[in-house]
């Protein structure tokens, strides 16, 4: 189950990532998005999915120092999905918020550093030496870090209504709890409960739901990407269809360098209102420009932004 379910993350973070690429190449507000998948991606890597574990720790000298640096990309990936997370409504990524991901990872770099004897490479690294105080030190502000990631993110969203929130919501849920369980199970072994069958009971039920909030988190941010394309795509048809009725009409079409689609599409839209304020519009374009109304007056939605009434095609400032 174990290697199931981090492969299923792996699969779909390498999914992500490579559907974002277009996006975070041509929108820079998508990458963030882009950013956090591939920093994902290369933290599930050092777990030992694609290549083996001892081949990835091999390089690093062999000492499980994999995990560490698996611990920081995970937590790079985690911030940064929180921030693409905060964004998703439009709203601007603050760059001076940056200090926060090394400050969390320093946190948990010094005790791993402190660790006298971290043993050769091997994929049960936490459970082998969970005993020892500076490897619960380690791994418990790790997972606290992410813990605080979490519940920054579900407190961003909060109340957001699109739909594709909901799995982000369960995805951010699954791994703060996941994580919290972690915590759980490193102090009962560091208080000296052992590796009896009820603490280990406990040190199970954090794979699962960690591995699997990722892959919820991911079903989420791709579930708004198809959108946005899809979006993308119906708002330059509509600007298509519209710059071919101003032609029609005899007028001149100049496109505007780097213009977003929805924009395009909501300039044309404005100049065909204006055109039926002083002449009569063929039903083709009436019907047309209700499309169009309907369609953009749904998107434009920031305050400066200029508005169109969908039931008489006017236009008005919010």
């Amino acid at each position: 189950m174990l290697l199931r379910i981090e492969t299923i993350a792996f699969v779909a973070l390498l999914i992500l990532t490579l559907i974002r690429l277009p996006s975070a190449i041509r929108e820079p507000s998508s990458r963030l998005t882009w950013i956090a998948t591939i920093t994902g991606l290369a933290a599930i890597f050092m777990v030992g999915v694609a290549v083996p574990l001892h081949t990835v720790d091999g390089w690093l000298g062999g000492t499980n120092v994999a995990n560490l640096v698996q611990n920081i990309l995970a937590t790079a990936a985690f911030w940064f999905v929180m921030q693409a997370a905060l964004t998703l409504d439009g709203s601007r990524f603050n760059t001076r918020s940056l200090w926060e991901l090394p400050l969390m990872c320093l946190a948990f770099i010094i005790p791993f550093l402190m660790i006298v004897d971290r043993g050769s490479t091997t994929d049960a690294f936490i459970d082998e030496t969970a005993d020892h105080f500076g490897l619960w030190a380690y791994a418990s502000i790790y997972m606290g870090c992410v813990v605080l990631i979490m519940t920054r993110m579900l407190r961003g969203i909060h109340g957001r209504k699109p739909r594709s929130y909901i799995a982000i919501r369960v995805g951010a849920w699954a791994i703060l709890c996941a994580s919290l369980v972690e915590i759980v199970y490193l102090t009962l072994r560091v208080a000296g409960m052992g590796r009896t069958p009820p603490v280990e009971a406990v040190g199970s039920l954090f794979t699962f739901p960690f591995y699997g909030g990722v892959v919820l988190v991911c079903a989420g941010i791709i579930a708004f990407a198809i959108a946005r394309a899809g979006r993308r795509s119906m708002n330059t048809a509509l600007g298509r269809l519209l710059a071919r009725a101003s032609l029609d009409r005899g007028m001149i079409v100049s496109p505007v360098p780097d213009e977003d689609p929805v924009h395009e599409a909501y300039r044309l839209a404005v100049r065909l209102t204006d055109i039926a304020n002083s002449q009569e519009l063929t039903k083709r374009e009436r019907i047309l420009l209700r499309a169009a109304t309907q369609m953009l007056d749904r998107q434009m939605r920031a305050p400066a932004v200029v508005r169109m009434s969908s039931a008489t095609g006017t236009v008005t400032a919010p």
